[in-house]
């Protein structure tokens, strides 16, 4: 990429992340704080929606012939988190519209899952030279966006039991809540050609300790389990 497209693109990324983190309904239209269903608004039933408070969003990603982003989520098996914690990620363009199909993973306690935004035929990095990570791959052109994270689990405000349920709970391997917000989250966009790039900022999860509340939906983003 050349430098002096460097500073259209961090403008870019200054007025996206401005627009995103004042319209938190940008993300879950309507929905209201009594909604925790992953799936479907508690209060009339609208299928497809997710609620603003069970989400991470990050207000800018990009790639081109001459950069990616990169993401890492991590679980830090911190006592009431569940053993196992699956993730949807997708990366949303300026357009609104689905960079690739969603990559959903599960975290295992104690460890990192990479995930690589990434333009189609990358030659170093891709599937085949890393195997572990996952990828979203959409096209070579520059495109940019944001990045939402939903939680796989359809009600991640219920503790899980593990695999004895109720009875003798707190003997059970992997029992605790099937929160995403309870995962960490970090990332950036990496320009190659310099070997540089800039951090991203993640809305929601649990490092992020400030959410935004709308007044007239009655709706926020909060960070860690999130129970009423």
């Amino acid at each position: 990429m050349k430098n002096n497209n460097f500073g259209r693109y961090l403008s870019s990324f200054a007025v996206t992340a401005l627009v995103i983190l004042m319209a938190v309904d940008a993300f879950a239209i309507g929905l209201t704080s009594e909604s925790h269903f992953r799936d479907t608004d508690n209060l009339d039933n609208r299928a497809g929606t997710y609620s603003n408070k069970n989400m991470v969003v990050s207000p800018y990603w990009q790639v081109d012939a001459g950069s990616y982003t990169f993401i890492a989520v991590s679980h830090s098996s911190l006592s009431g988190m569940a053993s196992q914690i699956g993730v949807q990620i997708n990366a949303i363009t300026s357009a609104g519209a689905a960079y690739d199909t969603a990559e959903s993973f599960t975290v295992l306690s104690g460890t990192t899952k990479r995930v690589f935004v990434v333009p189609t035929n990358h030659t170093t990095i891709n599937p085949t030279s890393i195997t572990t990570a996952a990828f979203l791959a959409g096209t070579s052109d520059f495109t940019y966006g944001h990045i939402r994270a939903n939680s796989v689990a359809s009600h991640p405000h219920l503790k899980n039991w593990g695999n004895g349920g109720w009875n003798d709970a707190h003997n059970k391997l992997g029992a605790g809540f099937r929160d995403i917000t309870m995962l960490t989250y970090w990332g950036s966009v990496i320009i190659e050609a310099n070997t540089t790039g800039f951090a991203m900022e993640f809305v929601g999860d649990m490092n992020d300790s400030t959410g935004t509340y709308n007044m007239i939906s009655g709706d926020y983003m909060s960070s860690g389990v999130n129970l009423q």
